[in-house]
C-alpha cells in the first residue's frame, strides 16, 4: 500500500462513511417535501405511475449492467495486465452499434417499442448467464469475453433506441426535463453501486468466483426492467413499417435529412462526442488502481464509483430546480469542466484526490447529457425520436467506446497519468472551439413553462 494511505484500515472505513453519508444525503434530499409544497410539484414525473415502475425496473437492472460492466474490466486486466485488453471492449461495443444502429433507429419508429425491449433486455439476461457459466467453471478467456461483449453489443444496438424514445411517451413534453433528470438520479446511483459491489463481489470472492457472482446478479437483474415493460400500456407504432430495401433505405435517411436541417441537435451530438472521445477513459482505471495507486480491489470498486457519486449529485440538484433556458451554453461549460476533471485524475497523487476529480468527471458528464437529451428530445417530433435516438446513441456511445480504445494506445506508450491528461486538455479545445464556432448551440433557447 503506497504511503499517502498511511493507515489502509482507517481509509477503508473512512470511504465507507463518505458513501454512505453521501448515499443517505441524496436519498434525504430526494425524499424531502418543503413546507405547502406537493411532493408531485417538485417531482411531477413521478405522479405517472407508468414512469415510476420504469425507473424502479431501470435502477435494477442499470445496477446489474454497471457491475458487470467494471468486473469485465476488471477480469481483462486481471487475465493480461495489459490497459490494452480492456481498451479493445470498446472497439467491440461499438461496431455492431456503428453497424445496426440507424436501422435500430427505424425498428424502434415502426414496431411496438415495448416489444423490441423483450427481446433485447432477454438476449442480454442470456449473454450474462454464458459470461457467469464460463467464469464459474474456470474456461473463460479474453476472445469468449469478446465475443459475448459482441453479442450484447448487437443487443444494445436495437435496445436503446427503444429505450430512450419510451420515456417521451410515459410523461408529457413539459415535464420531460424532469424526467430526464429522475432518470439520470437512478441510472448515476446505480453507477455508485455497481463498481462498489463489482470490487466487493472480486475482494470477497476471488477472482474467479467475484466476477462470476457478479454475471449472475445481472442476469437476474434484467427480470426487474421486463416486469416494467410487461406494465406499459400499448404503444402502437406511429409510422408505417417500410416495405423493401429502397423504403427502408429512405426513412433513414429522412432521420439523417432532419439531423441536418436541425443544427442545435446536430451539434449537441458532435460536442457530445468529440468531448468523450479525446477524454473519454474509463478502460484505464483498472490499471489506474492497480498500477499507479497501487490499490486492491475495494478501492477499484470505490474509486470507479466517484464518477456515479458525482453524477448522482448533480442528478438530484437538476431534479429540484428548474430547466435551464439555456441548455446549450450549459452542454459547452460541461464539456470543459470535464476536460478539466480527467486532466485532474492524472494529476492526482492518491486516491482521495482521484475520487474527488471523477465526481467532477461523473457530475459534469451528467449535467451534460440532461441537457442534450432534453434539447434532442424537445426539438424532435415523435415519429423521428426513434431514429433520432439511434442517431444520438451512435454519437453517444460511440465516443467513450472509441475513447476507451484511443485512451488504452496512448497509455500504452506515454504512461497511464500523460494518457488522463492530454484527452482533458483536448475536451478542453473542443469546448473552447464549439463556444467560438457554433452559436446554434450556444445561443439555444427553449420555453420551459409552455405544456405540450
Amino acid at each position: 500500500m503506497p504511503s499517502v494511505l498511511s493507515n489502509d484500515s482507517g481509509v477503508w472505513v473512512n470511504s465507507r462513511r463518505v458513501y454512505i453519508w453521501a448515499a443517505s444525503f441524496i436519498a434525504a434530499r430526494a425524499y424531502q417535501v418543503e413546507s405547502g409544497v406537493a411532493f408531485t410539484d417538485r417531482l411531477p414525473s413521478l405522479g405517472y405511475p407508468d414512469f415510476r415502475r420504469w425507473i424502479v425496473g431501470s435502477f435494477f437492472s442499470n445496477v446489474g449492467g454497471s457491475l458487470q460492466l467494471w468486473a469485465v474490466f476488471w477480469q481483462l486486466d486481471n487475465l493480461t495486465h495489459d490497459v490494452r485488453s480492456v481498451g479493445y471492449v470498446g472497439l467491440i461495443r461499438v461496431f455492431p452499434l456503428l453497424a445496426f444502429g440507424l436501422f435500430a433507429g427505424l425498428v424502434a419508429d415502426t414496431r411496438e417499442r415495448p416489444k423490441i425491449l423483450l427481446v433485447t433486455q432477454s438476449a442480454m439476461g442470456i449473454v450474462s448467464l454464458a459470461l457467469a457459466g464460463l467464469t464459474l467453471a474456470g474456461s473463460i478467456t479474453p476472445g469468449l469475453i469478446y465475443l459475448l461483449l459482441g453479442l450484447d453489443a448487437c443487443a444494445r444496438a436495437y435496445d436503446g433506441p427503444a429505450r430512450q424514445s419510451i420515456v417521451a411517451n410515459l410523461v408529457p413534453s413539459h415535464h420531460y426535463a424532469n424526467a430526464a433528470s429522475i432518470g439520470g438520479i437512478q441510472w448515476r446511483l446505480s453507477e455508485v453501486l455497481g463498481p462498489v459491489l463489482s470490487g466487493l463481489f472480486i475482494w470477497s470472492f476471488g477472482a474467479q468466483n467475484g466476477p462470476g457472482a457478479a454475471y449472475v446478479v445481472n442476469a437476474l437483474s434484467f427480470g426487474a426492467l421486463l416486469y416494467a415493460v410487461l406494465r406499459l400500456p400499448p404503444m402502437p407504432a406511429r409510422n408505417e413499417r417500410s416495405q423493401g430495401t429502397a423504403a427502408v433505405l429512405n426513412s433513414i435517411k429522412e432521420g439523417i435529412v432532419f439531423l441536418r436541417r436541425t443544427v442545435v441537435v446536430r451539434n449537441a451530438m458532435w460536442i457530445d462526442f468529440w468531448g468523450t472521445f479525446v477524454a473519454g477513459a474509463s478502460a484505464l482505471l483498472p490499471a489506474y488502481n492497480r498500477a499507479v495507486l497501487h490499490l486492491d480491489e475495494r478501492y477499484y470498486g470505490f474509486l470507479i464509483s466517484s464518477q456515479g457519486l458525482g453524477a448522482m449529485i448533480a442528478s438530484s440538484f437538476l431534479a429540484w430546480r428548474p430547466a435551464y433556458e439555456n441548455p446549450g451554453r450549459i452542454v459547452i461549460a460541461m464539456i470543459a469542466l470535464f476536460g478539466i476533471s480527467t486532466a485532474g485524475v492524472g494529476l492526482s497523487p492518491n486516491f482521495w484526490v482521484a475520487a474527488f476529480f471523477l465526481m467532477g468527471v461523473g457530475a459534469t458528464d451528467m449535467i451534460s447529457t440532461v441537457q442534450r437529451q432534453t434539447i434532442r428530445q424537445l426539438a424532435v417530433p415523435d415519429e423521428m425520436r426513434g431514429r433520432l435516438s439511434s442517431i444520438g446513441m451512435i454519437f453517444q456511445v460511440s465516443g467513450p467506446q472509441l475513447g476507451d480504445y484511443e485512451a488504452a494506445q496512448l497509455a500504452a506508450y506515454t504512461g497511464t497519468r500523460a494518457s488522463f491528461i492530454v484527452g482533458g486538455l483536448g475536451a478542453i479545445f473542443a469546448a473552447g472551439w464549439y463556444w467560438l464556432r457554433g452559436p446554434a448551440l450556444r445561443d439555444y433557447k427553449y420555453d420551459t413553462t409552455k405544456p405540450s
